[in-house]
């Protein structure tokens, strides 16, 4: 958290393990709570919410600007959503319950935990309106664009099936979206290795500004 104090870290550092996250794991469900926080370092985790027929829809994505499971910190449960590993790598866990303790005696931890969750809160919202208001050429581009924002690598490692599982869509519509952002010159792809070419372009098809790769600026400080 490099806005905290430097007493602050130490205490939050204390209070984690390095672990490693590995593609495709589930940190929590909603019938799986762990109470677990991942402060992520070069790993990505999608929020996603799942229907009773196991389709989904993601809204959310975390990488080494923040963290999942903040809500424990401040006693709230686990919610209705599953935290899905996009992108293996490092990370720091702690337990909420310790962290809840601590943060009731640490009002610099608790201001910026809220403030993470605030702004990671606007993202959510902006995916869910663009889940109903643009078409899946442009939901990807946003996706892909997100990606690269929570990891910081022009090369995303992100199949078809994954793609189509965070976006709610088929497969197909998917893959007919990706050839489409190909023959634009925007990425190439091959064999779930999406490379991006130009990501102008990329904002352009996905109706994002170009300031705006996820979170509020004031928020991506936070680690």
């Amino acid at each position: 958290m490099a806005q905290l104090s430097t007493d602050d870290q130490r205490l939050l550092e204390r209070r984690c393990k390095p672990v490693e996250l590995s593609t495709g794991d589930i940190l929590a469900a909603p019938h799986q709570p762990n109470g677990h926080i991942h402060f992520l370092t070069s790993a990505s985790v999608a929020l996603v919410v799942r229907h009773t027929d196991g389709s989904g829809l993601a809204v959310g994505l975390a990488g080494h600007e923040g963290a999942v499971g903040l809500q424990h910190a401040l006693g709230l449960g686990v919610g209705n959503l599953t935290l899905h590993v996009q992108r293996g790598g490092r990370a720091y866990r702690a337990d909420g319950e310790t962290l809840h303790r601590l943060v009731t005696r640490r009002g610099n931890l608790l201001r910026a935990f809220a403030s993470y969750l605030w702004g990671f809160s606007q993202e959510v919202a902006s995916l869910a309106a663009a889940s109903q208001t643009h078409d899946i050429k442009a939901r990807l581009a946003n996706w892909i664009l997100l990606s690269h924002a929570r990891t910081a690598q022009d090369e995303l490692f992100l199949t078809h099936a994954h793609l189509a599982d965070m976006l709610g869509v088929r497969r197909a519509g998917v893959t007919l979206a990706a050839v489409e952002l190909k023959e634009m010159g925007l990425v190439d792809y091959q064999r779930g290795r999406i490379h991006i070419l130009d990501i102008e372009g990329l904002r352009a098809v996905a109706k994002r500004p170009a300031l705006s790769d996820g979170l509020p600026r004031a928020c991506v400080a936070i680690v």
